[in-house]
């Protein structure tokens, strides 16, 4: 199988080697057509064209201008103003005014003093002394007859205490007065006129004219010449070259060039091909 396509690819390419230098319009080798001797061929041919491009330039201008310069005087004026000043003048005056005397006097008063005095007094009190008897008690009772069981019976110690008179020695303190005299000192205060001497100050007022001199400022305007330089700018024109293309046909005289036909040079190079692909499917019998 692989021997018959290695044979038919064989036969295909030397179809294609035989008819490749066929003509295209009667298909036969060498072209039986007439040819023309001239051809129409389109060129593209450069010429100039002038355009015109705008910039930019700046001049430069000096110009004089008058400029206003305010010019500044101060003319002195006199004016009248009323100033008050201010006069303080010591005056005397007398006054009355009340002084206080104190005199301070010496009075025996009378006053009572409680002084407490002790007396011994005997006192008769009634004291209990203790004294101590055994007595028996029985220590059970019958919880049906509530009386003590026979036989059962204890003695303890029975103290009691029986009153005694005795007399006391007692102190008693008592509160006795006692008439005592001293010296109390009494102030009485009495007033008496006395006339004082005072410098008060007394302010006047009075009024006083006085001259003022003022500086009053007065703009004058003047002008001055003062160069000024601008930048001034303007549009120029120009012409550039530009190079352009345009299309031209012209009729140009056909040359052919000689063919040559390769056709026997094509079998070495197929019969190469041959061997190769039979080598190449030889392995596919042996399998």
């Amino acid at each position: 199988m692989r021997f018959r396509m290695s044979l038919a690819m064989a036969a295909c390419l030397l179809t294609a080697a035989q008819t490749a230098s066929a003509c295209g319009t009667c298909h036969k080798t060498p072209c039986v057509i007439a040819q023309p001797a001239y051809q129409c061929v389109t060129e593209l041919v450069p010429y100039t064209v002038y355009k015109k491009q705008w910039h930019t330039e700046y001049d430069t201008v000096t110009k004089t201008v008058m400029e206003r310069i305010p010019v500044t005087n101060y003319v002195e004026r006199q004016r009248v103003v009323c100033k008050p000043i201010y006069d303080t003048v010591e005056v005397p005056v007398q006054r009355v005014v009340c002084k206080p005397i104190h005199e301070t006097d010496y009075v025996t008063q009378n006053y009572t003093v409680c002084r407490p005095v002790q007396t011994t007094q005997q006192v008769q009190s009634c004291e209990y002394v203790p004294s101590t008897e055994y007595v028996t008690v029985p220590v059970k009772k019958c919880f049906l007859h509530h009386k003590s069981a026979c036989g059962e019976c204890k003695t303890v110690a029975k103290t009691t205490y029986t009153a005694v008179p005795t007399v006391k020695d007692v102190v008693v303190t008592q509160i006795v007065r006692e008439t005592q005299t001293r010296q109390v000192p009494v102030t009485r205060t009495r007033y008496v006129q006395e006339v004082v001497n005072d410098v008060k100050r007394v302010t006047h007022k009075r009024m006083v004219q006085e001259v003022v001199t003022d500086r009053v400022p007065v703009v004058t305007w003047t002008c001055q010449p003062r160069v000024v330089t601008k930048q001034v700018p303007r549009k120029v024109c120009e012409q550039v070259a530009v190079t352009a293309y345009k299309k031209v046909n012209r009729m140009v005289p056909v040359t052919y060039a000689p063919v040559e036909y390769a056709a026997p040079a094509v079998a070495p190079s197929t019969q190469a091909i041959i061997p190769s692909m039979q080598a190449i499917g030889a392995p596919s019998k042996q399998g």
